[in-house]
């Protein structure tokens, strides 16, 4: 190797291995993001919404690769740059869009965000390693080579000013990225009709009861109605989820709404009949109760 090649590879040294470290930290945030989607998708496979469980499975396996790959190219960049800056970018971009729909059917936002760490690194060292350093030195930052090609020593003043610009540019696309999540969810919601919203407040409903949070289930069941009165369902399910909260004097007003809606539901009748028992029993009692706890004159 002549002394020429010799000072066109070690040209910039640094800048290669800011793209490597930008590189393997990408590919490796991604990896802890895959076993993070690959756990969430073993523990949801034990519950009934086995589709939720399927999309974060798929998301994990993507993810997996994704991370595989940046880690890859810190390791190849120095031999296929251009391949490989594209390789990274597309991967960094890509998984905003596996995460997005991954938690589509949970909060879509929140895959896109998840995925930011690993998004910003690897899309960062894509775009460095396109631009290339030696550009980026001397178009932003003026630190021009020798006419004959050789390249100039660099003071540690201009090696941290590199490294800066770098940081503040990730820095950067972290909040483009950010901003750029919170239009997209933004967007959808606006093009959400009130069908799928209610269906999305029910699913949200089904989640929360099945792990014991009636009240949240609550919280879904107002939000449908408070869109629309009408929804016989919604009215059904929030008596009974009230009634599983023991607030059975608003379990019947619920169930009386349904009754308004569909009078002539035999099946209805009775849980509206049942829930008006329940709150008898549940008066009595508590007037027992406090009949017992009265001092005596």
């Amino acid at each position: 190797m002549t002394d020429r090649t010799k000072e066109m590879d070690n040209s910039d040294r640094l800048g290669r291995l800011a793209i490597q470290a930008l590189a393997l930290l990408g590919g490796l945030a991604g990896v802890i993001i895959a076993i993070f989607h690959l756990t969430a998708s073993e523990i949801g496979s034990s519950s009934s919404h086995i589709a939720w469980s399927d999309l974060i499975l798929v998301a994990g396996i993507a993810f997996l690769l994704f991370g595989a790959a940046g880690i890859s190219g810190a390791f190849l960049y120095t031999r296929y740059e251009k391949l490989v800056g594209w390789l990274l970018i597309s991967c960094g971009l890509l998984g905003f869009v596996v995460g997005y729909v991954a938690w589509s059917n949970w909060v879509g936002f929140l895959g896109w965000a998840i995925w930011i760490p690993a998004g910003v690194l690897l899309s960062g060292a894509g775009l460095l390693a396109l631009i290339t350093p030696e550009h980026l030195r001397s178009r932003l930052l003026g630190q021009e080579n020798n006419q004959d090609g050789t390249t100039v020593d660099r003071s540690p003043i201009d090696q941290a000013l590199f490294v800066g610009v770098v940081l503040a540019g990730i820095g950067l696309l972290a909040v483009i990225f950010l901003v750029s999540g919170i239009i997209v969810f933004g967007a959808e919601n606006a093009l959400k009709d009130d069908a799928t919203r209610d269906q999305e407040d029910f699913d949200n409903a089904d989640l929360a009861a099945s792990m014991g949070r009636w009240d949240k289930s609550v919280e879904s069941y107002d939000d449908i109605l408070s869109r629309n009165q009408s929804n016989l369902r919604a009215w059904k399910e929030r008596a009974y989820a009230l009634q599983k909260l023991g607030r059975y004097d608003e379990a019947t007003e619920s169930y009386e709404r349904a009754c308004q809606l569909d009078s002539g539901d035999e099946t209805l009748q009775k849980d509206l009949n049942r829930a008006q028992s329940d709150m008898q029993q549940f008066m009595e009692q508590n007037n027992s109760t406090s009949a017992t706890a009265k001092p005596a004159l």
